[in-house]
């Protein structure tokens, strides 16, 4: 008991768990704190399993203008993101904290590279959402979605020559530019 005891107040001293003030009667909570990294955001990057689909010879686009393009859409996806919140709220003041909440299935990279998929390769949005482990109705909301944020950038995606229709012509289309893609792919349940 004694032991539980020194453990509680030690806790309590260095601000770990919740007290109460003695003056007013409040509870004080314990402040949780970001750390803060020079690592990238996640939200920013695509899945694990879905970073050779970043090829230039995928999309289009060198490594660098994808990099800017993400940065683009990142700024313009939190500034749409916080207007619908609002708008939801009846632009009532917010209660939590920015960023707070579930983390979303698909990474906004995870989204362009969804888009730019179905745009500029062809390839069907069943395919696409097998392969990104998702239904086809999330698949087509966030291709809608990105489309809106690549028409306030400005960005348009170009068609290529070459127009695929499986996820097989996608991974045969991969190993002829020379890019290992992992053999495995998940299905959505």
């Amino acid at each position: 008991m004694r032991v539980a005891r020194r453990v509680r107040e030690a806790a309590r001293r260095n601000g770990s768990i919740e007290r109460r003030d003695r003056a007013s009667g409040r509870l004080h909570r314990p402040e949780v704190y970001a750390q803060v990294s020079d690592a990238p955001d996640p939200f920013d990057q695509p899945g694990p399993d879905l970073t050779w689909l970043c090829h230039p010879a995928l999309t289009g686009m060198p490594i660098q203008e994808w990099d800017a393009l993400i940065t683009t859409l990142t700024a313009l996806h939190e500034d749409q993101r916080e207007a619908h919140l609002d708008q939801r709220r009846g632009h009532r003041p917010r209660l939590a904290a920015p960023g707070t909440g579930r983390r979303p299935m698909l990474t906004l990279a995870d989204r362009l590279l969804a888009a730019v998929l179905h745009h500029r390769l062809g390839l069907r949005q069943v395919a696409i959402a097998r392969l990104f482990s998702v239904t086809p109705e999330t698949i087509n909301r966030r291709i809608r979605d990105i489309r809106q944020l690549l028409g306030t950038a400005g960005h348009t995606i170009h068609r290529a020559d070459h127009q695929l229709t499986t996820l097989e012509h996608l991974y045969d289309h991969a190993s002829a530019a020379g890019i290992t893609a992992p053999s495995k792919i998940k299905t959505a349940s």
